[in-house]
């Protein structure tokens, strides 16, 4: 009857473990779906633009969070055909920081050129614009120096590619279709320069997102 009593007890432990494990599988696989699901939705809502791109740089959302993330955009109306507008993007050999652009974004109801020029210089100044912290309880302010509408001898021709009418295009940056971000050292500057080819006058414009950091 021991012997008995014995085995039974043994197997009712051996059916509770096994009951046990089967319980604690299937709630780390609950675990596991819930993860993955809110995994897919940053991956997908919070890395990806609207028209799909995905950054690849997600320290870049760290950067917002400490209040080193910041923007600029102009638009350019009523360009004329065969005409370009320019914008100066520059790191002052002051700052102490380097910037990590992330993006170029260029967005046109026409057919476009797009060139992109390294080390440029002034000849007469345009229109300042005061970058935008992405952070909005954040004070810091850019160090970056950012206008339009002026005159530049353009440095080295970096890119040059081409823009189809009516659609948006990253020229530079953290984004699947380039996958690299571009770094500004102290004292060096961008110009992006658009170029309206089709035949009518067209609204344009230009978008940079980037971060600063201390070196």
């Amino acid at each position: 009857m021991i012997g008995m009593a014995e085995s039974y007890a043994k197997a009712k432990e051996e059916e509770l473990r096994v009951r046990l494990t089967e319980q604690i599988n299937a709630q780390e696989k609950t675990l596991i779906d819930i993860y993955n699901l809110i995994s897919s939705r940053i991956k997908y809502d919070v890395l990806q633009f609207i028209d799909g791109t995905i950054i690849v740089n997600q320290r870049f959302f760290k950067k917002i969070f400490e209040g080193y993330g910041y923007s600029i955009s102009h638009r350019f109306e009523n360009v004329s055909s065969g005409s370009s507008v320019d914008l100066y993007f520059e790191n002052p050999s002051t700052s102490e920081k380097n910037v990590f652009i992330i993006a170029v974004e260029i967005v046109t109801f026409a057919q476009a050129w797009i060139d992109i020029y390294r080390n440029n210089s002034i000849t007469a100044s345009g229109t300042s614009i005061t970058p935008l912290n992405l952070n909005m309880s954040s004070s810091n302010t850019s160090v970056s120096y950012i206008e339009y509408g002026g005159t530049y001898s353009t440095g080295e021709l970096a890119l040059n590619t081409v823009c189809p009418g009516g659609s948006r295009i990253r020229a530079v940056g953290g984004v699947s279709e380039v996958g690299e971000s571009v770094i500004i050292n102290p004292g060096s500057n961008i110009l992006v320069r658009v170029t309206n080819k089709s035949a009518d006058s067209q609204d344009m414009s230009i978008r940079i997102i980037w971060w600063e950091e201390s070196i």
